[in-house]
């Protein structure tokens, strides 16, 4: 009873971070939306693109200005002039205030330059909304994946702990053995060093859980001691529909990598259909009104003559323009051979963006079926292991087997249950990046894998002690209840 003990304060002490007041995926991704920097920055980047088609837009509307202007003019006039013979003397002083005001409309009739550029923007700007559900997508990946990492490196730890502890249990029994004959030294230096080497393992695992958990931190900017883990009766199934052609062939139509460079060609196909209609003549109208109102006030010093004048001008035109470029230094076909080779570099990318689907694709759907495979081959291998360490020990009981084959036999079985965790995860993975490929990843996912966590941390990797045996930690005493899914 007292190793009983032992045994239960330290599981708990493991699994100490994943208590009740764990955070779940759910609270993680609600984070992540608000302060992942990759996707406030993708958030500002989808604002920037919305803007493409109006900016398009702007070069087929027309542009109106007005103005409007004060002017104060002083003049003085010093000289001479003569008058039938006579020499007059000519002192002048002026000040005239002018106030003017005008408008002006330019509009443009044909141009086809404008047109392209509108036909861009308009892509641009779906290519910006489509960008921003891959970054949706990747966002909700990043925070599955990142979250997983730390189950993971949770599961890992579990089992090098329990491991640990385990070879303690070996080397205690080596030693008592030693002490009344019934054992060799050798078999305690074997116990000490498999002890040692769990020893190591265990450290290991506890700084691999620590860094996943500062990488998960990077999405949420907050430290999380607390996680929900997978319950044990999370599902494993096989993927709907069990084809992988189909699978395929809607990842062709839906996803957004593909859509995004399809938008990118597209855009780059108007961007070079702009460059080339820049040797096309255009065509605008203009209009403009001014209207201008002096006020003049001349005083003549010789004559003692003051005059106030007011001028009131009004003007106003219309005018058709045509301006077709003839040479402008070989800059406009440089710009034209240009825009074509960044569209055929768009749609060679576009072809890459395909064939990269296709295939990213065809690993994940193989990904899966591996998956399920390795958990259902990994429940059997614990069961399969934990009787073969029972078989071991009853040997090394009666003295038919040593301490090295029940020390194996104790690694074999924990190196079985960590990848059984591990399988379960890697499934998790697997099936969410099966669906981004395929496009239907959504917020959706996230809350129903949710819904299979739990904040009870013994449900995931506890190996609770057996009923009927009051050892510590041999293998027979492992639950595979707490691992069956």
């Amino acid at each position: 009873m007292p190793n009983k003990f032992i045994y239960c304060c330290a599981l708990a002490m493991c699994l100490f971070s994943f208590a009740v007041t764990a955070d779940d995926l759910l609270d993680i991704y609600q984070l992540a939306l608000q302060n992942d920097p990759t996707f406030r920055a993708a958030k500002a980047s989808l604002r920037a693109g919305l803007e493409e088609k109006n900016l398009g837009r702007a070069g087929l509307l027309p542009k109106v200005n007005i103005n409007a202007g004060l002017t104060f003019t002083r003049t003085e006039n010093l000289g001479q002039f003569p008058i039938g013979g006579v020499t007059i003397p000519n002192n002048t002083k002026s000040n005239r205030k002018t106030k003017n005001w005008g408008a002006s409309l330019n509009q443009p009739l044909f141009d086809l330059t404008a047109w392209f550029q509108f036909q861009r923007g308009q892509e641009l700007t779906q290519k910006a909304q489509v960008q921003f559900a891959t970054d949706q997508q990747s966002l909700i990946l990043r925070v599955v994946e990142a979250y997983i990492e730390v189950l993971r490196a949770h599961a890992n730890l579990g089992a090098s702990t329990a491991q640990e502890i385990a070879t303690q249990r070996q080397l205690d029994q080596a030693k008592q053995r030693f002490d009344v004959g019934l054992a060799a030294i050798t078999d305690v230096r074997e116990a000490e060093a498999a002890h040692d080497l769990a020893l190591a393992n265990r450290l290991a695992d506890e700084g691999a859980l620590q860094v996943a958990k500062e990488r998960l931190s990077i999405l949420t900017g907050q430290q999380h001691s607390q996680l929900a883990v997978l319950k044990k009766d999370y599902p494993v199934s096989q993927p709907e529909p069990l084809n992988l052609e189909k699978w395929i062939q809607f990842a062709q139509q839906n996803n957004y990598d593909i859509k995004v460079a399809e938008y990118a060609r597209r855009a780059a196909l108007q961007a070079a259909r702009a460059a080339g209609a820049e040797h096309f003549p255009k065509i605008t109208v203009n209009a403009k009104f001014d209207q201008t109102h002096s006020d003049i006030e001349r005083n003549n010093t010789v004559r003692d003559i003051v005059e106030n004048l007011e001028i009131d001008t009004t003007e106003g035109a219309v005018s058709l323009n045509l301006n077709m470029p003839l040479f402008a230094g070989g800059g406009i076909s440089a710009g034209r051979r240009k825009a074509y080779a960044e569209y055929d570099r768009a749609n060679e990318e576009y072809l890459g963006a395909k064939r990269n689907t296709i295939q990213d694709t065809r690993a994940q759907y193989i990904n899966l079926m591996t998956s399920i495979a390795r958990v259902r081959a990994g429940k059997q291998a614990v069961i399969s292991s934990r009787a073969s360490l029972e078989a071991t020990e009853a040997g090394y009981e009666v003295g038919t087997r040593n301490i090295v084959d029940v020390l194996d036999a104790v690694r074999t079985l924990h190196s079985a249950i960590k990848d059984y965790a591990n399988a379960r995860l890697d499934y998790v993975l697997a099936n969410l990046r099966l669906k981004r490929e395929a496009g239907t990843l959504s917020p959706e996912d996230i809350i129903q894998l949710n819904q299979w966590l739990t904040e009870d941390g013994l449900q995931e990797n506890s190996i609770p002690p057996s009923k009927e045996s009051p050892r510590v930690i041999h293998g027979s005493e492992l639950d595979l209840g707490d691992l069956a899914d």
